[in-house]
């Protein structure tokens, strides 16, 4: 969809927050000052960093400036569907959003003109990182609101280029001229010409918020023992046990949203009571800034983690499904999302995320799953793929290029080690960890197409014995029988042997060549690969899809 098309049916739906793109020549400056800070000196390779973008519309600038962690904070759903599977919404309303423990290199943002200043403004104040590069009309030097905001930072600016929107490459024109404009939160200093940065900022947001928000105290008190964190946690976990019955007639997102604003407005009032006493006499009973601060700091870092740690038990439905490595990004990612604020409008964006990687995810480990096994005796071509591998296309572990090929049920694979008898090799046999790791994912994948396999034991936790054959069962789930999904025999010399269930690996083969654009339908599986129509058409399309009913329902819908 052009970028014309794309804006017009932003008009339609009532979502055009005023959506100009970034230009290339814009992005390319900014991308240009952030190698000349960001890069390793003895290296001319571009940096690695993390990157959030607030207003990143179809996220294509998060795309263009960095491959590390990329976040975004997007108010119209229509361009968060379409931002690349890489980038976590991890908010929709800037002004609904609290920056302070959005920890990132760089804040990028393209921001809507008519309120540059006020949204400018906020993300200097708050934001959590060593960079900001912002593309804002050229009176932004006039805006005092923006120009208070920096000099509370500390903040270094300089102006990197003036462009123009209504030029031929702007995807969407107008008549605003705008600086690009980088504004420097870090510690840094000079030597020899060359520029030494510290992660460390020169202004901790947290600590300006407190005194916008706090009568300031003079005295100094000690608080290296101040553990804060582990009462409020506790308190909060204590409202969600006690409130189960409100979790279930309101909806899990509203009701765990309600207690987190509760506890939060609580604590904040806490606070300010404290604050409003007199300052002597607080000086006298050895309360400071730096202890109040460190202490409401701590608090809301704990009460943000509760609230998201009991949604993520909500998630184990999904994350369940993922096999070993996806699972634990999707979990990391998850971990870092625990420190912004706890609301619908952010946990349906997470949700959103979540289901639109997990759907790829699933995808993507069938296809590493069978790629793992493709072995010269376990492949069998396709009945129009004639092409033969001579054997030297198979040594020093390669895998020659294929043209259309199944796997044979019987599964042969060389392993550098199968079982590990420890150090002195005088131990009983326990599963090496990458073959442990294999078999695992089989059962995840086995799952996923419909062989119930989630309350099986994992494959570590079973006894091993050099070429004794271990069972791997599924449950039906329509007659409730357990059968044999497949059987597994690890060898002393690091050959692992497995028997799949023919019915499983045909949906396995058959998957396998959808995905991989081989077969287009059942009757070409069928075909290509020698089975009846009958049993193609009940493997082909046959892996685990979620819809957004999957995890929780949308906030119109009474969540």
């Amino acid at each position: 969809m052009s970028t014309l098309a794309l804006v017009s049916a932003l008009k339609d739906h009532s979502e055009d927050f005023e959506f100009y793109p970034t230009t290339d020549e814009m992005l390319s400056a900014v991308r240009k000052d952030i190698q000349a800070i960001l890069s390793d000196p003895f290296s001319d390779k571009y940096p690695i960093f993390s990157a959030l973008d607030v207003g990143a519309g179809d996220g294509r600038a998060l795309m263009r400036l960095t491959d590390g962690d990329r976040y975004a904070i997007e108010k119209s759903l229509m361009l968060v569907e379409r931002q690349d599977r890489s980038i976590v919404t991890v908010g929709t309303d800037l002004f609904a959003q609290v920056l302070l423990d959005l920890r990132c290199d760089v804040i990028f943002s393209n921001p809507p003109y008519s309120h540059f200043g006020a949204w400018s403004e906020k993300i200097v104040r708050e934001a959590n990182a060593k960079l900001i590069y912002l593309i804002i009309p050229v009176r932004w030097q006039n805006d005092k609101s923006l120009q208070s905001a920096i000099e509370s930072r500390k903040a270094e600016t300089e102006v990197l280029a003036q462009f123009s929107f209504d030029t031929p490459d702007a995807d969407r024109r107008a008549r605003t001229v705008v600086d690009v404009v980088r504004i420097r939160l870090d510690k840094h200093s000079h030597n020899r010409g060359r520029s030494y940065r510290s992660n460390e900022l020169r202004v901790d947001p947290f600590d300006l918020w407190f005194e916008q928000h706090f009568a300031p105290q003079s005295t100094v008190a000690d608080c290296s023992n101040l553990d804060p964190k582990a009462t409020i946690e506790a308190r909060a976990k204590k409202r969600i046990s006690t409130g189960r019955e409100l979790i279930t007639s309101r909806g899990l997102v509203q009701a765990l949203s309600d207690f987190y604003q509760n506890d939060l407005s609580d604590l904040v009032g806490d606070y300010e009571r404290i604050c409003g006493l007199d300052p002597v006499l607080l000086g006298e009973l050895g309360v400071s800034t730096e202890a109040l601060a460190k202490g409401l700091k701590l608090k809301i870092e704990g009460l943000k983690h509760v609230y998201w740690r009991e949604l993520f038990e909500n998630f184990r439905p999904v994350t369940s499904r993922l096999a070993t490595k996806t699972r634990q990004r999707v979990m990391d990612k998850l971990q870092a999302s625990m420190s912004i604020d706890f609301t619908p409008d952010n946990v349906h964006a997470l949700c959103a995320w979540l289901i639109k990687n997990c759907n790829q995810y699933f995808d993507d480990q069938l296809i590493e799953l069978v790629e793992r096994m493709t072995k010269k005796a376990n492949v069998i071509n396709y009945k129009s793929n004639v092409k033969t591998f001579a054997e030297e296309g198979w040594r020093y572990g390669r895998t020659p290029e294929i043209e259309r090929y199944k796997l044979d049920h019987r599964i042969i694979l060389e392993c550098w080690k199968a079982l590990d008898y420890g150090y002195f090799g005088d131990q009983s046999p326990t599963l090496d960890s990458t073959v442990a790791d294999l078999l695992n994912d089989l059962m995840t994948v086995a799952n996923n197409l419909g062989f119930e396999t989630r309350h099986e034991a994992p494959a570590a936790r079973r006894a091993w014995e050099a070429g004794q054959k271990v069972l791997f069962h599924f449950t039906d789930r329509k007659t409730g029988q357990r059968a044999v999904a497949f059987e597994a025999k690890a060898h002393k010399k690091g050959t692992l042997h497995l028997k799949v269930n023919q019915r499983l690996m045909c949906r396995l083969n058959v998957e396998f060549g959808r995905l991989k654009g081989w077969v287009r339908n059942a009757h070409e599986a069928a075909e290509e690969m020698d089975i009846p129509v009958a049993q193609a058409q009940g493997a082909f399309n046959t892996n685990l899809r979620l819809g957004q009913e999957s995890l929780l329902p949308r906030p119109d819908h009474g969540s």
